[in-house]
């Protein structure tokens, strides 16, 4: 069955949030190269609440990249580097489709783009390098603006971070339209007058438009 298409009358601004939307992740592939690097027994590596603050802090840009390192070397073996920690943290970040970018090159003629992501200092730098060496040109060029949650100090589903963006780009809710694949998050933004679309697994946005 061929899924729904997005109706853009009266849209002259569309937000995507980033992984799963446009930029394809698998979270196991991560937690199965920690694993691989040894996690201290007894360890509960991100199920406490501790480890689960310290991803929302700095989801937030409330520590740096050098602190979560620190906090993640704690749980490992003894002589994982930081580097290794990187490499692991980043394994989760897979592919960006050429077919996708060619469609928001299309619509980027006819609307105003952006995109809106829960992110990190340590992934934003991989995937906007990756971006650059892939396509010749920076994700910045695509879109107006990149709004990252560690950059601005608010994540979704938080309504402020939806207001934050609607005010930072000038934009009137009625005419914008914000895409993602997490459910509590489309709904945040419908709750400021946002048109929000859930984007369900296995669809690809080029099959929305």
């Amino acid at each position: 069955m061929q899924p729904e298409k997005i109706n853009l009358q009266g849209i002259k601004n569309i937000i995507f949030d980033l992984g799963q939307v446009l930029l394809n992740i698998d979270p196991n592939l991560s937690a199965k190269a920690f694993v691989k690097l040894g996690i201290l027994d007894g360890v509960d590596f991100w199920g406490s609440r501790s480890s689960n603050e310290i991803l929302i802090n700095f989801e937030k840009g409330m520590i740096s990249a050098g602190e979560f390192r620190q906090s993640v070397l704690e749980k490992l073996v003894a002589g994982v580097t930081s580097k290794q920690v990187d490499e692991a943290w980043n394994a989760l970040l897979l592919d960006l489709p050429a077919t996708r970018v060619e469609k928001l090159r299309i619509l980027a003629k006819t609307h105003r783009l952006f995109i809106l992501s829960n992110t990190n200092q340590i992934h934003n730098e991989c995937y906007i390098s990756r971006f650059e060496v892939e396509f010749g040109y920076g994700m910045g060029q695509l879109f107006e603006k990149l709004w990252f949650s560690h950059q601005i100090g608010l994540a979704k589903p938080d309504p402020e971070i939806f207001r934050y963006v609607l005010n930072d780009g000038g934009l009137k809710p009625e005419e914008t339209l914000f895409i993602d694949d997490t459910l509590v998050h489309v709904e945040a933004a419908r709750s400021v007058g946002i048109n929000a679309w859930h984007l369900l697994p296995g669809t690809d946005i080029c099959e929305l438009f």
